[in-house]
């Protein structure tokens, strides 16, 4: 797939094609976390940054349909090369396994935890939880 653009840290377009990563949740783009000075960061851009340079560090991702979601999204698993993108996010601290849907990436999240790896060195707010908020 060739990738035309990246909304956030979980959502991508292929031309007239929305992507959602699947089993995975990452906080929006208007979302902040807090870091162990208590110094707010903007974790949502890290986030759809993150998935940037990882869609940008390969010729074009491949990706197998996992499902469609309820806003007609195709729910994807994506590869950067042998890379599977949203255990990359995960392990980096800027995504959160979304246990609702999939245990696939908990020990990525397990492992991000254990080395306080970006949103898990300080504080934040799930991102399910956030847009309820909204």
């Amino acid at each position: 797939l060739k990738i035309t653009h990246i909304s956030d840290g979980d959502s991508l377009r292929s031309g007239k094609l929305r992507i959602r990563l699947f089993g995975i949740d990452a906080p929006e783009k208007k979302q902040k976390c807090t870091n162990l000075s208590g110094r707010q960061w903007d974790c949502g851009i890290a986030a759809q940054t993150a998935l940037k340079q990882l869609v940008e560090s390969v010729p074009k991702i491949s990706c197998d349909l996992m499902d469609v979601d309820r806003y007609s999204r195709l729910v994807m698993r994506c590869y950067a090369g042998e890379k599977d993108v949203a255990a990359a996010l995960v392990r980096e601290g800027l995504a959160l396994a979304y246990r609702q849907y999939s245990l696939l990436y908990s020990k990525d999240e397990n492992a991000a935890k254990i080395t306080k790896a970006g949103m898990w060195g300080g504080s934040f707010t799930k991102p399910w939880t956030w847009r309820l908020t909204q």
